[in-house]
């Protein structure tokens, strides 16, 4: 028996002794995603309207922190004649440093009469203007040898999701901080802590961040997968540097992206973004970024990250981040500090009326392959220029973004199954995603082209052709074929001018293309070229050459 007990005991120390060593050796995202509070289940569907909210409020302001940013550098401003044309009239504006903001409030007299003075493009320039102890207007400039001031760049928002301190907020709420103040407030008290940056994404403006504090009352995690349009949302945070508020509206839509929300994304409506925004009308200012929009039942479905507006202020659009999409990054930020999205290799392009058209496809959704890259996952599996792709591992790709959040989602070394249209015909291709390399985030003056000769004129075959305003392309003489190192095999029309402001440019054509196909006829020389430019097509579709590469270009004529 004794023998028997001494056995039992030493199991129990063995299996012990490995739980401790299984609990030590678990990755840091496994111990994350062990301590949030989950609530998954639905919202109860057709009840009657809630005629208070305070118990909402109470459940998630204690979870809702204020953010303080400070810099030693001056704060960075985007002045007026720096933004886009296309950016001017709608700004998607994040919650500080909006250009243009002062502005926006009236400000134009006093902004004049402090032309000396480096703008600040923040929102809260009004207010300090008004209360000039809350900062001084102008501070000494330090000697060389004395360091630069500290000062405070922004105020935005977090919300806590676990106990022992990690907050998730925006990255460019933090973005530059020398150092980061957290004002965690229970009750009546506040409490401020200096926060390490755990990690942060730019791509899709997620950052994780920690205090060192015990006892914290972390939020309740909802599912934004759940959500439906027209299910009430609250937006909280610190709106105006207000902290601790909290405003009421409804999901207003869902799957936004940044392509025709405003004014930096391409031509053709795609993004180069991960986005996948929550659009809600409950009231966003400068102040919510970071801060938690969450659901009727006090549970956090989204990340308030941007508004779009006019004046710098809520105007009733505003964008969260899916919480589901902010944990996956947040996990994947605890790993390692950086962020591992799967890499196909190809470009694409939304399907307009226009590709539908000339493909002889009946559906407006997909996305097709402009450029795959050599060497890629994509060229690997097999895919091909001019494929079509509808959906990735049975998930419809309704365009470009969506195609790009599906494959981003998805770890390097993932199996997935592509389904595309290929010359009309449905056919499933397996790839196996690797990582995203660094270049693939990120996103010269043309030479004066030849003025084609004025009408009346005789008219030669291979003479320079204005094909779209702003663009002339000629026969690919073999002087041109010599400049441009076009290979001998490749026949066409080559780009000679690419005026620089004009959309084709936008859109990515360059001097030295050489285009095979005008919405997909051959061309061999100038009159091909010219007798599809005098039908007058609003858009063309280019098979085009680029050092060896083939591409596909949508060009509008508008």
């Amino acid at each position: 028996m004794k023998t028997t007990a001494r056995i039992l005991a030493t199991t129990a120390l063995v299996v012990q002794g490995i739980a401790s060593l299984t609990a030590q050796d678990a990755p840091p995202q496994a111990d994350f995603s062990q301590k949030l509070t989950r609530d998954a289940a639905p919202l109860p569907n057709g009840g009657q309207l809630m005629m208070s909210y305070a118990n909402v409020a109470e459940k998630i302001l204690p979870s809702v922190v204020t953010i303080f940013n400070y810099s030693s550098a001056p704060s960075r401003e985007m002045t007026a004649d720096r933004i886009p044309p296309q950016m001017r009239e709608h700004l998607f504006r994040y919650f500080f440093g909006v250009p243009g903001a002062p502005d926006d409030f009236g400000m134009e007299e006093e902004e004049e009469a402090e032309e000396e003075q480096p703008r600040r493009g923040s929102p809260f320039d009004f207010f300090r203007r008004r209360n000039p102890r809350q900062e001084p207007q102008e501070q000494e400039k330090p000697s060389p040898k004395q360091k630069s001031p500290e000062r405070r760049n922004g105020v935005g928002s977090g919300v806590i999701v676990t106990a022992d301190g990690y907050i998730l907020t925006n990255n460019h709420v933090i973005e530059d901080a020398t150092r980061i103040e957290v004002v965690v407030t229970t009750g009546d008290t506040s409490k401020s802590y200096n926060a390490e940056v755990i990690g942060t994404d730019p791509a899709t403006d997620v950052a994780v961040i920690k205090i060192e504090a015990a006892g914290l009352v972390p939020a309740t995690v909802g599912d934004s997968a759940k959500l439906r349009v027209g299910d009430i949302v609250l937006a909280a945070g610190a709106p105006m540097e207000l902290s601790r508020s909290i405003s009421q509206g409804i999901v207003s839509a869902m799957g936004r992206s940044r392509a025709g929300i405003i004014g930096n994304q391409r031509p053709d409506g795609s993004s180069d973004g991960y986005e996948d925004f929550i659009q809600t009308d409950a009231a966003i200012n400068p102040g919510n970024s970071g801060g938690p929009l969450v659901d009727g039942l006090g549970r956090v479905v989204g990340i308030n990250t941007a508004i779009l507006t006019k004046s710098g202020m809520n105007g009733g659009i505003g964008f969260a981040i899916p919480i589901n999409m902010a944990l996956r990054i947040g996990e994947d930020l605890l790993d390692d500090g950086e962020v591992a999205r799967g890499y196909l290799g190809i470009q694409i392009q939304d399907i307009t009326e226009e590709i539908a058209k000339q493909y002889k496809v009946e559906q407006n959704s997909g996305a097709i392959i402009g450029y795959v890259t050599p060497d890629s996952p994509a060229e690997k599996a097999g895919m091909r220029l001019e494929d079509i792709v509808v959906a990735i591992n049975g998930q419809k790709v309704d365009d470009s973004s969506r195609l790009r959040l599906i494959v981003s989602a998805m770890k390097p070394g993932s199996t997935v199954a592509v389904d595309l249209l290929r010359d009309g015909q449905r056919m499933t291709i397996n790839a196996v995603l690797e990582r995203l390399p660094e270049e693939a985030l990120a996103g010269g003056t043309p030479r004066p082209g030849v003025k084609p000769k004025a009408p009346g004129k005789p008219v030669d075959d291979n003479a320079p052709v204005e094909l779209v305003r702003g663009v002339s392309v000629q026969t690919l003489t073999p002087a041109l074929r010599q400049r441009h190192d076009v290979a001998a095999n490749v026949e066409g029309v080559i780009v000679i001018k690419v005026e620089q402001n004009s959309r084709a440019a936008a859109m990515g054509l360059e001097e030295g293309d050489v285009i095979t196909q005008i919405n997909r006829q051959p061309v061999a020389k100038s009159a091909d070229a010219r007798k599809i430019a005098e039908a007058g097509d609003p858009s063309m579709l280019l098979r085009l050459v680029r050092k060896g590469g083939m591409m596909l270009l949508m060009i509008n004529n508008e």
